[in-house]
């Protein structure tokens, strides 16, 4: 039996902590918490960068694991998107289109794991990894534009354009995963 309480998993319950305090300092963002912001979102990115590289270094990969990881990634991207659309100029479309894709992720696992009754959860794939990653620095970018003295115009639209190809191309390949996990015997 593998041990579920590891570095690499306690890593990813401190990520699902910080995703409320980002939300919180995104809503209530003054000059001056907005280095509290930066930093705390900075220290969620490198506990996301850490957390998968320790669990393969240290041979400490567990189912825990692959749900704590990801369920992580989805809790960060939907409270932090969430108040963004709220505070700032962050697309209303590009939001509902991230927070779909995302819950029919899960809802697709969800169908994999209780219906076909699989006992193990089919990892992320690597245009799933890059376009979370594209969806990452855009929030990032959005975040630093929340700065008064900050115009990030250019940039937010360059990766705007980029996460939409990233994001639509990441759909359709968990849909193809998807489809040959359902279908598999």
């Amino acid at each position: 039996m593998e041990k579920q309480l590891n570095i690499p998993n306690v890593l990813s319950g401190l990520r699902l902590l910080t995703a409320p305090a980002i939300f919180l300092l995104i809503i209530y963002s003054t000059p001056a918490n907005y280095p509290v912001l930066i930093g705390i979102f900075c220290f969620s990115m490198l506990l996301d960068l850490l957390d998968g590289y320790l669990a393969r270094k240290l041979s400490q990969e567990t189912e825990l694991g692959k749900i704590l990881d990801p369920v992580a990634d989805k809790l960060m991207v939907v409270l932090i998107v969430l108040a963004l659309m709220i505070k700032s100029d962050f697309p209303v479309w590009l939001g509902v289109s991230i927070l779909s894709r995302d819950f029919l992720i899960l809802s697709a696992s969800f169908i994999l794991v209780k219906i076909k009754k699989r006992k193990k959860i089919t990892p992320s794939n690597l245009i799933g990894k890059v376009a979370f990653s594209v969806i990452g620095a855009l929030i990032f970018i959005f975040i630093l534009d929340l700065h008064k003295n900050l115009d990030l115009e250019i940039f937010k639209r360059y990766f705007v354009a980029l996460g939409v190809g990233f994001l639509a191309w990441s759909v359709v390949e968990y849909y193809e995963v998807y489809k040959k996990e359902k279908n598999a015997r």
